[in-house]
């Protein structure tokens, strides 16, 4: 059977533009390819901050370790949405970025904050290293499940991130007992079926949660240097009062989804009931 001269010269044309297609998406594709790398280059670098705090850990310069902290929980915070930006996954498939990711948070947000908790006198002598180890084996257990947050990417219970208790402690200076006590009470939230808001991922109210979370990073660091070199007191009162604004507007949220449970539950009751009437 003869095949016809069009469709034969089609065809031809056909496989020539997509070469040609081909072609001009191949430099676009091998920078892309470079661009998950340097992202993935990016993520790793947050394991070198845990290596510098740690060190000064051992040096007894918490100044130094919440600094180091601070540059990898920034690192934390621009990485992954880099990576969904790019697409690392099509790019380098062949790395594991989730796995990359979670190695280098538990280490930040847990093993170093535990690692401080049992050694900087924090804690009553008696249970700092007890209680350590409980957050440490909480803490396995809560990155090994399958599933910690809803469709909205809120966490479900107190996520993990110890890295922010303890700056809490650094700042606020509390005796040892209130520091035992805050410990057990985030302990505790861990079990209690709360929800907890990605600062980058929630959508609901994701413009004020972007800027509170923006508000909340800048008054941290001001109040961590003021450890460091002592601030005018309109600075400290500023950075106070950002910081109290913040973490208020979180602590709403989480306290909201409580009745936001309550008041689904109560809807499947009353669906239930108009159901058996």
């Amino acid at each position: 059977m003869l095949i016809p001269v069009k469709t034969n010269l089609f065809a031809r044309f056909e496989v020539v533009r997509l070469n040609i297609k081909k072609q001009a998406l191949l430099p676009n594709t091998a920078m892309l390819t470079l661009a998950a790398l340097g992202v993935h280059l990016l993520t790793s670098l947050g394991i070198v901050c845990s290596l510098l705090a740690i060190i000064a850990v051992f040096e007894g310069n918490l100044n130094l370790t919440f600094l180091w902290l601070g540059v990898a929980l920034f690192i934390d915070a621009i990485d992954g949405s880099l990576a969904r930006k790019i697409g690392v996954s099509k790019f380098a498939p062949n790395i594991n970025g989730l796995m990359m990711d979670s190695i280098v948070d538990f280490t930040n947000y847990i093993l170093i904050p535990c690692l401080i908790l049992s050694t900087a006198d924090y804690l009553l002598p008696s249970v700092e290293v007890l209680l350590s180890a409980v957050i440490l084996v909480i803490s396995l257990f809560s990155y090994s499940r399958i599933s910690v947050s809803d469709v909205d990417f809120r966490y479900v219970g107190f996520p993990v991130a110890w890295n922010i208790v303890v700056v809490y402690l650094f700042i606020v200076e509390m005796s040892q007992l209130a520091n035992t006590l805050a410990i057990l009470f985030f302990i505790v939230l861990k079990f209690v079926p709360l929800k907890y808001v990605h600062p980058f991922r929630t959508k609901r109210l994701r413009k004020p949660t972007l800027f509170m979370t923006g508000l909340w990073f800048i008054s941290i660091g001001i109040l961590c240097l003021n450890k460091t070199q002592t601030l005018s007191g309109p600075t400290f009162l500023l950075a106070c009062g950002a910081l109290a604004v913040s973490t208020l507007y979180f602590c709403c949220l989480t306290l909201a989804s409580g009745f936001e449970s309550r008041s689904a539950v109560s809807q499947q009751l009353s669906s239930a009931n108009s159901i058996t009437s």
